[in-house]
């Protein structure tokens, strides 16, 4: 437990150090800064200023941010990682574990501290149309759908040695799931469609079979990229 507490520190460390995360969070708040200012002299629907803020600001920047710190957890520390594990220092679920509590827990970290404050300036400055409920339901969503993509960059990280490789191997993963989706008729999956529709579930009118069901299946999708991401990297020839 103490090598991973160990890990987990440094890795947070080194996060908190990473120009791609320093860069994200000035992005995330800038584009907050200027949607409040707009919703406030405009009269605009908090509903639809929050969605728009998800759909055009953060999932775009998270989708750049999160696959490259993700992609690179383990490929981009192959020598740090193999020195480390060889000299049995730490073991391979150890050093894995801080990395998918490091990465994972830093998204949404960072994913909770603009986007909690932005919906309670929206309430105060815009036209307050959103319900408590509603905003916790439609931040839960994409919460789940960055967490998703943080497991899925990590799980590439391991099966891929080139850092290059992993990264672009999850922009493409997700730049092509939505037409995979939609040919196979599941749509209701995508990304996409639940962005488009955060105005409604910020307004507290999504049914509640499609939270549930968008809820249970990135959810699953996570716990499954976490968990092959351990098969992967244990069976991984260092």
């Amino acid at each position: 437990m103490q090598a991973f507490l160990v890990l987990l520190r440094y890795d947070l460390d080194q996060m908190a150090r990473s120009w791609i995360v320093r860069v994200w969070v000035a992005l995330l708040i800038i584009g907050a800064g200027v949607l409040v200012s707009i919703a406030a002299t405009n009269s605009e629907l908090a509903s639809e200023t929050m969605a728009a803020y998800q759909y055009a600001v953060f999932a775009p920047l998270s989708w750049l941010a999160v696959s490259i710190f993700a992609a690179s957890a383990i490929s981009g520390e192959a020598g740090v990682m193999a020195d480390a594990i060889l000299s049995k220092s730490v073991n391979r679920t150890q050093y894995l574990s801080a990395k998918v509590v490091s990465r994972i827990g830093a998204t949404l970290i960072v994913y909770v501290l603009v986007t909690v404050p932005l919906a309670y300036l929206l309430g105060r400055y815009a036209v307050a149309d959103t319900t408590i409920s509603g905003l916790f339901v439609g931040l839960l969503l994409v919460a789940m759908m960055v967490s998703f993509l943080a497991a899925l960059g990590i799980l590439l990280s391991t099966v891929f040695r080139n850092v290059q490789l992993a990264i672009l191997a999850v922009m493409v993963t997700v730049l092509f799931s939505g037409a995979v989706l939609q040919f196979l008729g599941l749509t209701w999956m995508s990304t996409t469609a639940i962005l488009n529709e955060l105005p409604t579930t910020f307004r507290g009118e999504t049914p509640l079979w499609n939270v549930f069901r968008a809820i249970i299946v990135f959810g699953a999708l996570t716990v499954a990229s976490i968990s092959a991401s351990l098969y992967v990297f244990r069976m991984k020839d260092l």
